[in-house]
């Protein structure tokens, strides 16, 4: 008996930037279902760090050709060159990521009636997003999100939500019954050396209480307040060294100011974008997280599964993804004093080791292979809806 031919599966992202955290987790679950689906992976934007993971293993990667700089204007220009793409590849379902790939590749599917899973990347807090992200807030992304809610209710699309608070917010800004979406987090993969611990690498003393953050330096991710919180932090521990390890970006001017506001040009390192970022929170004595908005931060589940004990703000993602706060030191959101407490407990606390151990165990069920296994199965059943509907 032949074997049933594997479904065609095409992926539609903005771009395959090795800073992004959505892009590398995409590019990890295209790699762990390669067995199981035919799949071509489409990114609209220049940015292409990640390609040869993907080329390695025979996976296409179709480049659209835009610029991200003028993704608010080319995208219905991307949405037709993607269709041209589908009419090609024939996928029996598109999987799409991010603002512009999942507007893009909803308007690019529906037409073709090819079924659509989408992603929801971050928090439906619109109110939130438009105070952190000038983008959001511009007429431009306004009228793009009033499209992008168009085709979702013209098409056939399922959202995959990357937490529940994803997927509640989210479904409750676009009006959409939580049964349009599953909730199905970011799967954490670790490979050989991401563990090793020299911080030598990094240009950074060894000896010395040393907190770590790795994020892009955009307004969100709130590295200034990390800063101040810091400057506290080493009232106590006068020793402590910062490193922030994340590509540049619109908020490096306050980060760069609170620096020098606290005169600590010599304890707080700006490291850029580093592939080898894992091995940098494996060597952290503490792994410090200030952002105020997110989706589901897969670089915690990364410090909790690298022994790296995390203090963060409480918003809802992390605790999420903290168990509800019992695997990490949680401070109230935006609270300057309360992250510097939580920096200190979790370098201090009697109890350390086996909150680390705990929250290793803990961190197990956000492993690679189960959540691949999870989105493989919302893949089938959504593209198995459309083989339905043409079979009846």
């Amino acid at each position: 008996m032949s074997e049933s031919p594997k479904l065609r599966v095409v992926h539609v992202i903005d771009s395959l930037a090795g800073s992004g955290g959505a892009e590398n987790r995409l590019v990890d679950e295209v790699r762990a279902l390669d067995d199981r689906f035919e799949q071509v992976v489409v990114r609209l934007y220049e940015r292409d760090f990640l390609d040869q993971r993907l080329t390695e293993l025979s996976i296409p990667v179709v480049a659209l050709g835009f610029r991200a700089g003028r993704a608010g204007w080319t995208w219905p220009l991307a949405a037709f060159r993607l269709r041209k793409v589908l009419r090609r590849w024939r996928p029996d379902v598109v999987h799409t990521s991010l603002f512009s790939g999942n507007l893009v590749g909803q308007l690019a599917a529906a037409s073709l009636r090819v079924p659509v899973v989408s992603t929801f990347n971050r928090t439906g807090e619109l109110g939130l997003q438009r105070t952190l992200q000038a983008g959001v807030a511009s007429w431009k992304g306004r009228f793009m999100q009033a499209v992008g809610r168009w085709a979702t209710r013209r098409g056939q699309v399922h959202y995959r939500a990357v937490g529940d608070y994803a997927r509640e917010t989210n479904c409750a800004s676009m009006r959409l019954d939580l049964s349009r979406s599953t909730a199905v987090p970011r799967g954490v993969q670790l490979s050989a050396g991401d563990g090793a611990c020299d911080r030598s690498a990094f240009g950074l003393p060894d000896d010395v209480p040393l907190f770590v953050n790795v994020a892009r330096r955009v307004p969100e991710k709130a590295q200034h307040l990390l800063v101040e919180a810091f400057a506290i932090v080493r009232e106590k521990l006068p020793d402590a060294h910062l490193a922030i390890a994340g590509a540049a970006g619109p908020a490096d001017a306050a980060v760069e100011a609170a620096i020098a506001e606290a005169d600590l040009d010599g304890s707080v390192h700006l490291l850029g974008f580093r592939p080898d970022a894992r091995s940098l929170v494996a060597s952290a004595d503490v792994f410090a997280f200030s952002s105020l908005s997110e989706g589901s931060p897969g670089v915690i589940v990364e410090a909790l599964t690298l022994g790296a004990p995390v203090a963060a703000f409480d918003i809802p993602p992390v605790v999420e993804l903290t168990d509800g706060g019992r695997q990490g030191w949680l401070a109230p959101t935006g609270s300057v004093d309360g992250l510097a407490d939580a920096m200190l407990d979790a370098y201090g606390a009697a109890d350390r080791d086996d909150r680390v151990e705990a929250a290793k165990g803990w961190a197990k069920r956000f492993q690679l292979s189960a959540v691949a296994a999870q989105l493989g199965d919302l893949l089938e059943r959504h593209a198995g809806e459309n083989q339905t509907e043409n079979d009846t």
